[in-house]
């Protein structure tokens, strides 16, 4: 069915970017008031779309240094503004991935040892790197002319921001209480 890895590549890359979608949808829902009950499950899905969503992004980096049609080197993997193919859209695919690393280390491994702000501080760099992520998939991705790629990244983008949204709102009521 998939012949070769630039079609593993692009796979990958909508994998990566709907688990993260997820994980920052389900971020954003576990601190609201608007949902009252299952927080843990929240939390618990919260969490693993964020670890299977940096998973398959290593896959998909990994795949580039071994792609026929595209290859990348791995220093331009690593080293944004490095890539031969379209520079700028493969750098915000690079600082999207050191974005979510960094959450995802923070989150998980070093909570335990910083200060309760300085981990909320980094772990909001999530929205950042997902909208990189997303504007990446955009506009460097092979597909975007497909309607159904496009209604993809537009449904999820703008669940998203509706979540956000609302999130911001309860905050702000919240302080307003």
């Amino acid at each position: 069915m998939f012949s070769n890895t630039w079609e593993w590549i692009r796979i990958f890359g909508f994998l990566a970017y709907f688990y993260f979608t997820i994980a920052v949808i389900f971020g954003l829902l576990r601190k609201s008031s608007y949902v009252k009950s299952n927080k843990n499950l929240i939390y618990q899905i919260h969490q693993s779309a964020g670890w299977m969503g940096l998973l398959i992004l290593l896959a998909h980096l990994l795949l580039l240094l071994i792609d026929h049609y595209e290859p990348y080197t791995i220093l331009e993997i690593i080293l944004p503004f490095n890539s031969g193919y379209k520079p700028f859209l493969s750098s915000l695919g690079t600082i999207a991935f050191y974005l979510f690393f960094v959450v995802m280390i923070t989150s998980d491994l070093w909570l335990q040892k910083m200060n309760r702000n300085i981990w909320k501080k980094t772990h909001f760099l999530v929205l950042p790197a997902w909208i990189l992520s997303l504007v990446h998939g955009l506009f460097i991705g092979t597909d975007t002319g497909n309607v159904f790629i496009l209604l993809f990244y537009g449904v999820t983008a703008n669940i998203t921001v509706f979540i956000l949204i609302l999130r911001m709102a309860d905050q702000k009521r919240a302080v307003l209480q």
